[in-house]
């Protein structure tokens, strides 16, 4: 894919990565961690297209943190979703019920 063209799609991967990220919070809040995983480590893989230095860490912190609630581990994998929605460039705040 051209940079011009990932520039311009790049958009539609954040908002999608958003609406995934509250899915998954939600779930991680009800403790299906399983499922909430599977959705970080995709919502990872959609950071990581986003050409903005920082959304390459979050995607990083986001496939961490994904692997703590995979291996039962909720503290640690909270720990790194929340430092993956801190560096956020867009800078939202979303939260599980």
């Amino acid at each position: 894919m051209s940079k011009a063209l990932e520039l311009q799609v790049s958009s539609f991967y954040c908002n999608a990565a958003m609406s995934l990220c509250q899915i998954a919070l939600n779930l991680y809040s009800q403790g299906k961690y399983a499922e909430g995983a599977r959705i970080c480590k995709f919502v990872s893989t959609l950071c990581a297209r986003k050409p903005h230095p920082s959304c390459h860490l979050e995607s990083k912190y986001c496939f961490t943190a994904a692997t703590f609630y995979e291996n039962g581990d909720p503290k640690k994998g909270e720990e790194y979703c929340k430092k993956a929605r801190l560096i956020c460039p867009r800078n939202f705040r979303v939260y599980g019920d």
